[in-house]
């Protein structure tokens, strides 16, 4: 079930991504005036995907704890090989299931970096749009631990880590934070702004507007 949550909210950011990759230029200016932003809302979520993976491999390896689900027991209480685990976590079907990578919830952090990408960049503007979403991401959340792939504190250490490292990264995005790490995430990413056809000169225009992500919230709405 968590799995089948995290396809759905990963296929609804990228049908936004490719419902919103092309720019639409001002006819005299060559800016921006509608969508471009579809790079960025990729970038967005495969950065915060690959923030949730660093922070769970700097912790999962640290230490194993008894895993929760019972068809994990013999796995657990006898030596296996290098070559047997891989087999038991990618030899029985897809999703891969794993045995003792707990702290904390990739399933649920995920989901929470989702959410965070979605609220973004507008995608939760609509209130029936905003529960509905919402309600699927409370479904996966709450089998995580009712199907014992967690303990609950695997789930609350994903509320932690789902929420604060988005303020972490959106806020060196925007560069309400200095640095290094801030000019490299500015120099990774790619704007609306920076999709301006060339050749155009500078027009001051009233009534033109430029799309950029800083009118989005900087994460979940909390």
């Amino acid at each position: 079930v968590q799995s089948v949550v995290l396809f759905i909210l990963y296929s609804i950011i990228l049908s936004g991504v490719a419902l919103r990759w092309n720019p639409k230029h001002h006819p005299k200016s060559g800016t921006v005036i509608g969508g471009g932003d579809g790079r960025l809302i990729l970038q967005h979520m495969c950065h915060l995907n690959c923030l949730v993976f660093l922070t769970r491999t700097s912790v999962v390896g640290l230490t194993g704890l008894p895993q929760p689900n019972p068809k994990c027991t013999e796995q657990q209480h006898f030596p296996v090989s290098f070559a047997n685990a891989l087999k038991f976590v990618m030899g029985r079907g897809f999703p891969p299931h794993a045995c003792g990578d707990l702290i904390y919830s990739g399933h649920v952090g995920c989901t929470l970096i989702s959410m965070a990408v979605l609220h973004r960049h507008g995608f939760m503007r609509n209130r029936l749009t905003s529960s509905l979403i919402w309600l699927i991401a409370a479904i996966g959340i709450y089998f995580t631990i009712s199907c014992r792939s967690h303990y609950s504190v695997d789930v609350m250490l994903a509320f932690y880590f789902g929420y604060f490292l988005p303020e972490w990264y959106y806020n060196r995005s925007d560069e309400r934070v200095g640095g290094a790490v801030s000019r490299w995430i500015g120099s990774l990413e790619v704007r609306p702004a920076d999709l301006r056809l060339p050749h155009y000169e500078d027009i001051n225009d009233c009534d033109e507007k430029q799309v950029d992500s800083p009118r989005y919230p900087a994460t979940i709405s909390v």
